[in-house]
């Protein structure tokens, strides 16, 4: 049930528009945004262009690819498949593949799950697929060619091609491919009308242009085959049609109660708290409170869908840029919905002498440790083997990347005021990493 404490709907757009204009330039790529509470849409609003070339603003009613969101479909569709006694989730993948050398250990559930081991990678390189429609039958053979990542439920590693195989296994059982089983099984009952498999040939009204950003310049999105990823990511949707197939699932009209429960319970307790994925659902935690969803990113575009139970709030975020970080505007936007809004980023002191003041290694080993330097005047921040990228020390005194990922570092000090650690803050939430500054 939500809370009795809600900000307005006056508040909640104030602070949505403040997000939108820090995040998105509106003669760019752009963003639709959604925030509901319950059935009722609260915030809806669209900033930047939907063809840059011509011009085109965005719209609210828009099409968009929605990646990864897909997986939040397949995963309920073999979770209602389960219910009806077509298949059995702890059963092996092989009782409905039977002509596939797959392990016999990985199950359907450890597919949905991201715990069966199925590498992404060919063991052998493999020519590419060609621009046409990329049979299931040639993909389920190269992963299943594929060695092992990892011992089958002893780990999670997110895999597309895990998800592949569970669109074979939806045409076996069903007799149907699997976007025939999807529009007969989920989209028609939940009048998701304007969601289907995005086939780059049909003509889809309001489907927006993807874009990419290159160093900062914004281009054209390279072709993509939407062929190659089927129930890993290869739906298109828009902003209304999430939010009711957030509302169905998580009301219990898709899987039932305990179905949702299923899908949003986290497959392996040893992940850690800010990633953790059930069955096609990842559950996260966004100003204390869970938040139910997926996110999604390929060629073009990026996208971000939230549930939080305990406001009964909906966040929905499409994008037609596979450079904007749909998460964390979603992150912001479903914070804002519950009142506890994470502060925008206000550049504070950047003279040379408060930026040098931080400069140092932080942290105590290769997975931890940060070195900031200024480099032409700006402070920059690096990890071991990775390319350094730029912060800004913030008027409140914390160092924020740039561009905003929510994630940040606060400087202690000593009495002295001199920094001895920097405590990291991942996604904005604590408990905060402490990094030790190194002699």
């Amino acid at each position: 049930m939500p809370s009795l404490a809600q900000p307005s709907p006056a508040a909640i757009a104030r602070g949505a528009d403040a997000a939108m204009a820090a995040a998105i330039d509106p003669k760019g790529a752009g963003a639709v945004v959604v925030i509901a509470r319950g059935d009722t849409i609260l915030y809806r609003k669209a900033r930047g262009l939907a063809e840059v070339e011509l011009g085109v603003s965005l719209a609210p009613d828009q099409s968009f690819r929605i990646a990864s969101i897909t997986k939040s479909f397949t995963a309920a569709l073999l979770v209602q498949m389960a219910a009806r006694g077509e298949v059995a989730l702890d059963a092996p993948v092989v009782r409905y593949l039977a002509d596939v050398p797959l392990d016999p250990r990985i199950t359907l559930r450890q597919l949905l799950s991201h715990t069966a081991g199925v590498s992404e990678t060919d063991a052998v390189p493999q020519p590419p697929f060609g621009n046409g429609e990329v049979p299931i039958a040639e993909q389920v053979r190269r992963i299943a060619a594929r060695p092992l990542a990892f011992e089958p439920g002893t780990a999670q590693r997110y895999s597309n091609a895990g998800y592949i195989l569970l669109a074979a296994v939806i045409e076996k059982v069903t007799g149907q491919s699997w976007d025939a089983a999807m529009r007969a099984r989920l989209f028609a009952p939940l009048g998701l009308a304007d969601t289907d498999y995005d086939r780059a040939g049909a003509i889809v009204p309001g489907r927006v242009s993807g874009y990419t950003s290159d160093k900062g310049v914004l281009r054209n999105a390279a072709p993509f085959n939407l062929s190659i990823p089927k129930t890993a990511g290869s739906l298109r949707s828009t902003v209304a049609d999430l939010l009711r197939w957030m509302r169905a699932l998580s009301q219990g009209k898709v899987v039932g109660t305990e179905g949702f429960v299923e899908m949003s319970t986290p497959a392996l307790a040893t992940v850690g708290v800010q990633e953790r994925y059930g069955l096609g659902l990842y559950r996260w935690q966004i100003r204390g409170q869970d938040a139910i969803g997926h996110t999604g990113q390929i060629d073009g575009f990026a996208s971000a869908l939230f549930y939080l139970p305990d406001a009964d709030a909906t966040v929905v975020v499409l994008a037609n840029s596979d450079s904007f970080d749909a998460q964390t505007l979603a992150r912001r936007m479903a914070a804002i919905a519950i009142g506890k809004p994470y502060p925008l980023p206000h550049p504070g002191d950047a003279r040379s002498e408060a930026l040098a003041a931080l400069a140092g290694r932080y942290g105590s080993d290769p997975a931890t440790t940060r070195t900031l330097a200024v480099q032409d005047g700006k402070l920059m921040i690096g990890r071991p083997n990775r390319n350094s990228i730029p912060t800004i020390l913030d008027s409140d005194g914390a160092i924020r990347f740039v561009p905003d990922e929510l994630s940040y570092f606060r400087p202690v000090r000593d009495a002295a005021g001199t920094v001895i650690r920097l405590d990291y803050f991942a996604h904005g939430e604590g408990p905060a990493l402490p990094l030790a500054r190194q002699p």
